[in-house]
């Protein structure tokens, strides 16, 4: 047993170099030599780097280890890992099997490995039952996702209503940790399955507003049939509210001179104003009156013009309002938290640091952009968004093949408009390194 290899590994597994981890961990020990943490951390390793064969192997050595204990986390390992190539039944002897140990903390890890095994199996009905039990383990930070994914079960078991409040429930007890536009788009489905295409399209359109979630190809067919059941739904209105078609009436000439219409061409010379009588005058001034008035509310055309466009002018500020308590601002927090990551990788401090809330002190801001690893490129997988302040979860695909999550937190930028970053803090739960 090599201690100085595995601390090495241990380093490597820490500055985010899989690859390296996973080679002087496995060097560190002969196949016959059992050591659990180490074969728990080259499989983490493994995990990272796609190897998901030869992670579940780790993990089985690892399990050979009595003394290391963590039983409960190696066979969750081992279930994700059996479940990444595809061999679900294994996978799901591996989660059910973890769940069973009294001293894994976070059992709910287990149920979701097992619900998804079962459920990629087409066992719809026992992969809502882990799903559920997952959903409430007071472990779990974040019970929606549990819940979104018990409502995919219901879709499948052809109970919609019961998808719905499902999901409905989910999005009410969503957290900071859960992906609102996920189960939006999932209520969607439930909708479109329930029959009520309307309210699926403005769940679909909820879950796909802020321009950052992509339906999957089994929600972008069904908000497909939405719209063809609302266009079908549209044509059936128009033909029951369509007009009669009108008789064909004989074209009338009024200028017909024979008369053969009923119109005669009037007289040039019979004005009419000379045999007018007195009371026929009288309603010949009422009406000329009349047509004064109407020419005068024509001369107000100009303030009902002005009028109009006040009020469009307040509907947009009203708008713009809006979005703002929404947490939309310019430059977008995904923006802010790119150029950060870019600008701290190419060692331009002066950007990286326009990029952060002016209200951290300098040592701080040190602190944070030295943190950065360079070279790494970020994606957003989820905000929960405030009118002053926004928390995002942010995964860095680092330039040695790893990846790391982190927790990011903005503020209002000075000018009010944008944002700036205000904390940037590791997040260690998803790493697989339990």
């Amino acid at each position: 047993m090599n201690s100085q290899l595995i601390q090495q590994g241990r380093a490597a597994y820490r500055a985010g170099d899989f690859s390296a981890a996973a080679q002087m961990l496995g060097a560190a020990k002969t196949p016959d030599e059992i050591m659990g943490e180490a074969d728990h951390l080259r499989g983490n390793a493994l995990m990272h780097l796609g190897m998901y064969a030869e992670a579940a192997e780790a993990y089985a050595a690892a399990l050979n280890d009595g003394t290391y204990g963590k039983r409960g986390a190696l066979l969750t390992n081992r279930g994700k890992a059996l479940a990444a190539v595809g061999d679900y039944t294994t996978a799901a002897q591996a989660f059910s099997a973890a769940t069973q140990d009294a001293s894994y903390a976070t059992p709910f890890k287990a149920y979701l490995g097992l619900g998804n095994a079962l459920f990629q199996s087409g066992d719809y009905a026992n992969a809502g039952t882990a799903f559920r039990q997952a959903a409430i383990d007071g472990a779990n930070p974040a019970p929606a996702a549990a819940l979104g994914e018990l409502g995919r079960c219901f879709i499948k078991l052809g109970r919609p209503a019961d998808a719905v409040e499902t999901y409905r429930t989910a999005i009410d007890f969503a957290g900071p940790r859960d992906d609102t536009r996920a189960l939006n788009a999932g209520m969607g489905q439930a909708l479109s399955a329930a029959g009520r295409p309307s309210d699926a399209l403005d769940a679909f359109n909820a879950a796909t507003a802020d321009g950052i979630y992509q339906l999957t190809s089994e929600q972008a067919d069904e908000l497909a049939r939405v719209h063809d059941s609302l266009a079908a739904l549209s044509a059936q209105t128009a033909m029951a509210t369509a007009p009669a078609p009108a008789m064909d009436a004989p074209a009338v000439d009024p200028l017909d001179p024979t008369g053969a219409t009923g119109q005669f061409m009037p007289d040039p010379s019979d004005t009419g104003f000379f045999t007018l009588s007195e009371s026929e005058m009288v309603q010949q001034d009422r009406q000329d009156r009349k047509q004064a008035k109407v020419r005068r509310r024509h001369r107000h055309t100009g303030l009902k013009v002005f009028i109009v466009l006040l009020l469009l002018i307040l509907i947009a500020a009203g708008g713009l309002g809006f979005v703002y308590t929404r947490g939309f601002g310019f430059p977008s927090q995904e923006s802010v938290v790119t150029d950060l990551f870019q600008a701290a990788g190419d060692g331009d401090t002066a950007k990286a640091e326009s990029c952060l809330a002016s209200s951290l002190s300098e040592d701080a801001k040190s602190m944070i952009i030295s943190s950065i690893p360079q070279g790494a490129t970020v994606s957003v997988e989820g905000m929960d968004q405030s009118m002053t302040e926004t928390t995002a979860k942010v995964k860095a695909s680092l330039s040695k093949g790893g990846e790391q999550e982190y927790t990011v937190k903005f503020v209002r930028s000075d000018n009010h408009i944008g944002w700036a970053v205000s904390s940037l803090d590791m997040d260690f739960s998803a790493a697989d390194n339990q």
